[in-house]
């Protein structure tokens, strides 16, 4: 049976033009898997600098990506960066800096990769991650049954 491999490319909006054009790039590169028929699916998610958890389906794909990290011993930050904050007409609460960019990648319906993530090797990026994602694809590797982290 074969396998769905599906890329989730979030871009955070707005952003100045020299950052859009290498978000741009990002995601010229996973359109180009797509097209090559390495990928089954590519979604684009736009979010904003800072996620409040007001929106369910957001807070749900940070809680998997940090859970992701977290099973194989990465961290999502500085790139990701929770943090409590106070505001005299909001009150307290807890917010996420997201990232200018970000790729998630599944295998069927298994997170198996987030980009970027710091590892017990060092610091990935999300160049490094499509590098790594196209590589295994390339040689007929499963990145879930090779480990996506360095």
């Amino acid at each position: 049976m074969t396998q769905s491999r599906r890329l989730a490319v979030y871009l955070r909006s707005p952003v100045p033009g020299d950052t859009e054009r290498r978000q741009a790039s990002v995601l010229s590169r996973a359109e180009t898997l797509h097209q090559q028929e390495f990928v089954d699916d590519i979604s684009v998610t736009y979010w904003h600098r800072l996620s409040t958890g007001s929106d369910t389906a957001e807070a749900a794909e940070i809680a998997a990506m940090e859970a992701w990290a977290a099973e194989h011993d990465c961290t999502l930050a500085p790139t990701f960066d929770r943090h409590e904050r106070h505001s005299a007409f909001l009150g307290d609460d807890s917010v996420v800096t997201l990232p200018v960019v970000c790729l998630a990648y599944y295998e069927d319906d298994d997170l198996v990769g987030v980009y970027p993530h710091a590892g017990p090797c060092g610091h990935c990026t999300v160049t490094d991650g499509l590098d790594r994602i196209e590589s295994a694809l390339r040689s007929g590797e499963s990145l879930a049954q090779t480990g996506s982290h360095r």
